[in-house]
């Protein structure tokens, strides 16, 4: 629990002490509605302000049950009441309460609740945190469907309020359209620094910091645009460091540096703490990224520190930085500008004191606790003199920001849009099996982990590629559709996939077959958190009868380093195929032989790029759990055929072996060459046992015959041919 630092005294006391004791001719006892007093900007400012009032009101705090409390100020009492209209009202009229000071906003539902109250004589006053389209950020960010119908809507509630509050200037302009019971009241400093010195929070030489206080957990705040400005920043200045305070969220962390390409130790995360005043004075600049605010506490805290400040330029936000004085205003998203921005207040020492100092001066004059004080003192006397307030406030004029805005929050976080960000790019090649493409992306689709893309080949298929394709992507942009104009095969088409994706990783999904809805996220995390170019799972092979079985029993599950795990893939410990694994798109695209082999494979052609892909990994990693489904069908790609296709097969097999031999380097080279030789043969006798095992030798020997009169490839003929020799005489003894 933390001790709040109080309010200074106010500055008009006479003026002030008049305020105070007209209302408290009325209004003696007042209450705080906040769920909660956790460390965010609301909670903080309803603390901050219950603590000054408590100085003439009996004040009173009503949290939810098991409400956390990191925070108790001085003098005043807190509660935990049931938020319900009963718990409410019995709650005021046991404490004998005069006024209630809402802040609990951002639900709809508690809103109409109070807002019933209203009318039923509670004398409410209504504070908004947020800015003016709030509303309509939620319904987007959250997919609250009625959340657009509660932008127009909260205006009849509003009206019934003793008075409604807001933060800045712009959300007072534009609400004032709307309501006649405004009140424009900013949040107060919510501490006192000392005056500027070498240990007063502005250094006489700043560092080479750039600071952030917000959280992880808050998509609001883009941290992903903050890393990948950063990265740019860091590219340009590799001295400079990235400091993030708050809720941290380490796997976030590790993913967000990757994204961006940033080297380790060129980020800090300091988690929550107690002492964030430390961290002001060691920074150089504070960065902002955030989509959405209302009157950002820490943009007041940074100023009040001396720390000049970059953020995107956001309604209301003009109230607290000016532009090229205290700070950086930069239009939302530009993320190369925001860089420039940062870097400019960091090569020039002085000039970032001189917009250090000028934000705290700033921001005394405008953001003074006591006059601050004085407002919410004037405010409580005219509800006790009059009930409720009626302002004359000028509303803002339609503006083309009004549309700039509300389409900018339509078009974010649409869950229909790819992520700017993809953490994973499934990859999905399609050849005659539009009638299980249904199954394979409903698969994707339900994967916990949503930052995600999937992009489909049609490899030239027979069938309605498209048709299937658009009913089994159902209008979700995460998927996408390439097709070749003819058939490539399966090898050209995991290429054309993997060249188009954005994702870090790169996972192949067979469109016949089906992934756990864990897939991802258990893989992606193992590979951040291990450093994993190359994560595996267990997989399970269900046969055409509906039987399971284990497709890798002899997986280790655990973490590998690059020789331990190319020796082990060569050695044929670990399954030749891609389909059960991550990858690192940078080891994919590190390794780029293996996307300009042009030829048509359709079999081996997991081994020939696993082959060349596992000789350059680095790290390897595999999991334990079953999340691949591998289908096996009673004809594919694998299994049936004519000699004819037999032929084909053994010939894909061959090149395979001979291109990732051709390959191969480095001091194992002969071990790795004499593997994959042992390994060619074993292959080539399944395929061509497979086809003896479900053709009659009379129809084998016919087909021989054929093909050697064509003049076709004996070796692959010879083979067949000995093998139907070698069974003939095997079954005649």
């Amino acid at each position: 629990m933390h001790a709040l630092l109080a309010l200074p005294p106010p500055v008009c006391p006479v003026s002030l002490a008049i305020s105070a004791e007209g209302a408290c001719r009325v209004i003696a006892s007042i209450a705080f509605l906040i769920p909660n007093l956790v460390p965010g900007g609301a909670e903080r400012v309803v603390a901050t302000l219950a603590e000054a009032l408590a100085r003439d009101f009996r004040t009173h705090i009503f949290l939810v049950p098991g409400g956390l409390r990191h925070y108790q100020p001085a003098g005043v009492t807190l509660h935990e009441i049931d938020y319900t209209e009963a718990g409410i009202m019995a709650a005021c009229t046991r404490l004998g309460i005069d006024l209630v000071f809402d802040h609990y906003h951002w639900d709809a539902a508690h809103v109409r609740l109070m807002a019933g109250l209203a009318g039923q004589g509670l004398p409410v006053v209504l504070t908004e945190h947020n800015a003016f389209h709030y509303p309509l950020f939620q319904w987007v960010r959250q997919g609250q469907r009625d959340r657009e119908a509660w932008f127009v809507e909260r205006y009849d509630h509003y009206r019934r309020f003793a008075a409604v509050t807001v933060l800045t200037e712009d959300a007072r302009r534009r609400f004032a359209r709307h309501l006649d019971n405004l009140c424009h009241i900013p949040n107060p400093l919510p501490y006192e620094v000392a005056a500027p010195g070498a240990s007063a929070g502005v250094q006489a030489v700043p560092g080479r910091e750039v600071l952030n206080v917000s959280s992880f957990f808050k998509p609001a705040k883009r941290l992903d645009l903050l890393y990948q400005a950063f990265a740019r920043l860091h590219r340009a200045d590799p001295e400079a460091r990235l400091c993030i305070v708050g809720e941290a969220d380490w796997l976030a962390d590790h993913w967000l540096q990757a994204a961006s390409g940033l080297p380790p130790g060129a980020v800090r995360l300091a988690g929550c703490s107690s002492r964030v005043a430390d961290h002001y004075a060691r920074a150089a600049v504070l960065a902002l990224t955030s989509e959405i605010e209302g009157q950002p506490m820490v943009l007041l805290e940074a100023a009040h520190h001396g720390l000049p400040q970059v953020a995107f330029d956001l309604p209301g936000l003009a109230d607290q930085v000016i532009e090229g004085e205290t700070g950086h205003l930069v239009p939302f998203g530009d993320v190369e500008a925001f860089a420039a921005r940062l870097g400019e207040v960091l090569a020039d020492p002085a000039r970032a004191r001189r917009m250090g100092l000028a934000a705290r001066e700033t921001v005394r004059q405008r953001f003074d606790p006591g006059a601050v004080l004085a407002r919410w003192h004037g405010l409580i006397a005219t509800i006790g003199r009059e009930g409720r307030l009626t302002s004359t406030l000028e509303p803002a004029p339609e503006e083309a920001s009004d549309r700039f805005w509300q389409d900018h929050w339509a078009r974010a976080a649409r869950p229909a849009e790819a992520p700017a960000l993809p953490k994973v790019s499934f990859l999905v090649p399609l050849y005659d099996t539009e009638d299980l493409l249904g199954r394979c992306l409903d698969s994707i689709r339900r994967q916990t982990l949503r930052d995600f893309e999937c992009i489909v080949v049609d490899d030239g298929s027979p069938g309605d590629a498209e048709a299937a394709f658009c009913a089994a992507a159902k209008e979700d942009g995460r998927f996408r559709l390439i097709r070749h104009d003819a058939n490539r095969g399966l090898y050209q088409a995991r290429s054309t996939a993997a060249a188009a994706a954005r994702g870090l990783y790169l996972a192949h999904v067979d469109s016949d077959d089906y992934i756990h809805p864990r897939f991802a996220e258990i893989l992606f995390n193992e590979a951040l958190m291990t450093g994993a170019e190359i994560v595996e799972c267990r997989a399970v092979e269900l046969q055409p009868d509906g039987e399971a079985l284990s497709f890798n029993p002899r997986l280790r599950p655990g973490l590998a380093e690059g020789e331990e795990a190319a020796r082990a893939f060569f050695s044929h410990s670990l399954r030749n195929v891609v389909w059960n694994k991550l990858y690192s798109r940078d080891l994919w695209r590190r390794t780029p032989h293996h996307q300009e082999i042009t030829r048509s494979l359709t079999i081996c052609e997991d081994l020939l790029r696993n082959a060349l892909i596992f000789a350059e990994c680095r790290r390897y990693a595999a999991v334990e759990d079953g999340l691949y489904f591998y289908c096996r069908r009673a004809v594919s790609v694998v299994r049936g055929g004519d000699l004819d296709r037999l032929v084909e097969k053994l010939g894909d097999v061959v090149f395979s072996y001979d291109t990732a031999m051709a390959y191969m380097q480095g001091p194992d080279r002969a071990l790795r060459l004499r593997q994959l030789a042992a390994r060619r043969q074993t292959d080539i006798d399944w395929y061509v046992g497979e086809y003896l095992d479900r053709t009659a030798p009379e129809t084998v020997a016919a087909g021989l015959a054929v093909r050697r009169a064509a003049g076709d490839d004996a070796g692959h003929l010879a083979r067949v041919a000995h093998a139907l020799a070698a069974r003939g005489a095997q079954e005649s003894r």
